[in-house]
């Protein structure tokens, strides 16, 4: 046990040099300009370098809390096990990396609070909203805090008032980098926050969505160098359309482009949004007052909708896994195309690229594609549909819970942080140092489309669905909801601003 967290100590140290080489330029609104959009905040390697073993100074408010539990309430999420809440509880070490990385952690909770750390885990997001609803209906304290999802979660209780505004808790700092600060920025309304992410934990950062390419048909066919590109500005929209023509055939020779054949790109529908936000262009935006305004409507999306079409519905050039195989198989079906040599690209939420680990054929990661090559910044979207979010009940303890949270993050900065993104994905997954730049590169610039998250005239579940039909009428579609996306807008503003 000793040896292990010794170990992340001195994985971390490197970890958090570099995540602060990438994070130094950061802004505090990443959701105005192009420039800044997706950068994160964060500490100068000076000030990691002067605390012991790397850490970063923290004093923790400590309270004895006699023995009792510190209750989570989250969810499973069916078949996807890697996008269930894997980080909050672990019964013992027994050599896996999470597990170990959790225990650690709440070992070292558990006795700087006199707690137990614990949590009641519901069927599906559906479940776990009417579960905290019931407590909180029922002036039940049993839940100190909660993981929800940021679709179908948030909206209904944040503006149910079922959760504390997390800025106003006594002991918790969301100015410190163990909190994603672009989280904190950009999802919040009205200057309240009600939900966070950040190092504490995992699920989040296997939401944000990326591609991952196959390294033997890059070389076969003489691709040019993927790194390369991202790293000189250059893997745009375009260019992703340019490579993927390269490499399509139909290999049976039937005439059908279909799972039998080999394509530039593997995608499904959720890939949609990400490819928006990739592009820096999202539903909504907020303005000087923190109030959410719609920003789809303009040229730019429509241009930039143009171009991810051109990409995505050329079927000689990419494959829609999930029109192919339904919501049953388009991941594990679509992995084993690729896997099999069968695409240059593929779409993934991170939380997929576990099941690669197996594949024969190294494979490397790549950021979502820029606009074009005057684009500052690869943004990388977190999935609303499975990202987690951190939050705490309007019936808890907010001294308390606050507390124990703000240790958990800074804890788990040094345990379950590094077990996630060195371990688990940068020496079991990725093959290639490359990779491990890419990870920076792509976590460094997570960012969030509040019209996404809080569902604004269901522009972001259309966005998605139209490319089941290859639709290309996004425009249309936004001038018939534009009234009920502002009535959304409108009535989410006012339930927050009528909290007190």
């Amino acid at each position: 046990m000793k040896k292990q967290i010794k170990n992340l100590f001195c994985v971390i140290f490197v970890l958090t040099l570099i995540l602060l080489i990438f994070s130094s330029c950061a802004s505090k609104n990443p959701a105005n300009t192009d420039s800044n959009v997706g950068e994160t905040s964060g500490q100068t390697a000076d000030t990691a370098e002067s605390t012991t073993e790397g850490k970063l100074p923290f004093t923790p408010t400590v309270m004895d809390l006699g023995g009792r539990t510190f209750l989570f309430a989250d969810c499973s999420w069916g078949t996807e096990t890697t996008s269930d809440q894997r980080d909050v509880k672990a019964e013992a070490e027994n050599g896996e990396t999470i597990n170990d990385a959790v225990y650690a952690r709440n070992m070292a909770v558990n006795e700087m609070f006199n707690c137990n750390i614990d949590e009641q885990k519901y069927t599906d997001n559906g479940a776990l909203l009417t579960g905290i609803k019931k407590s909180v209906n029922a002036g039940d304290s049993q839940f100190d805090a909660a993981y929800i999802r940021f679709s179908g979660n948030l909206s209904p209780l944040a503006t149910g008032n079922y959760l504390l505004d997390l800025k106003k808790l006594p002991n918790m700092d969301l100015t410190q980098p163990w909190w994603d600060q672009n989280c904190v920025s950009m999802i919040s309304i009205c200057n309240k926050l009600f939900a966070v992410t950040g190092d504490i934990e995992i699920l989040d950062k296997g939401a944000v969505n990326a591609f991952v390419f196959n390294k033997k048909l890059q070389a076969d066919y003489q691709i040019e160098d993927l790194y390369s590109l991202v790293k000189n500005g250059q893997w745009t929209l375009p260019k992703m359309l340019q490579i993927c023509t390269q490499i399509s055939a139909d290999l049976n020779g039937d005439g059908v482009m279909d799972e039998n054949d080999r394509y530039g790109l593997l995608y499904y529908r959720d890939s949609m949004p990400a490819f928006l936000a990739g592009c820096n262009a999202y539903i909504a935006l907020k303005d000087a007052d923190d109030v959410p305004y719609l920003s789809f409507n303009d040229q730019k999306v429509y241009d930039a909708l143009d171009s991810i079409y051109d990409v995505i519905y050329n079927k000689n050039v990419a494959f829609h896994t999930m029109i192919a195989f339904g919501d049953s198989g388009f991941i594990i079906k679509g992995g084993a195309m690729f896997q099999n040599n069968q695409s240059l690209l593929m779409y993934i939420r991170m939380t997929e690229i576990e099941g690669l680990r197996g594949m024969d054929t190294d494979f490397g990661i790549l950021p979502f594609p820029k606009y074009d090559d005057t684009q500052t910044n690869y943004l990388s979207l977190v999935n609303a549909m499975i990202g987690s979010a951190l939050c705490v009940p309007t019936t808890a303890d907010p001294e308390v819970s606050s507390a124990v949270l703000e240790a958990m993050a800074y804890e788990s900065r040094y345990t379950l942080l590094p077990a996630y993104y060195d371990v688990m994905l940068k020496n079991k997954v990725s093959r290639d140092s490359d990779s491990e730049e890419m990870l920076n590169i792509i976590y460094g610039n997570m960012t969030y489309d509040i019209g996404g998250i809080f569902a604004f005239g269901g522009i972001d579940n259309e966005l998605m669905y139209h490319t089941m039909t290859y639709g290309r009428a996004m425009a249309s579609f936004y001038a018939k909801n534009e009234g009920k996306a502002q009535k959304d807008i409108d009535k989410l503003v006012a339930s927050i601003q009528a909290i007190s």
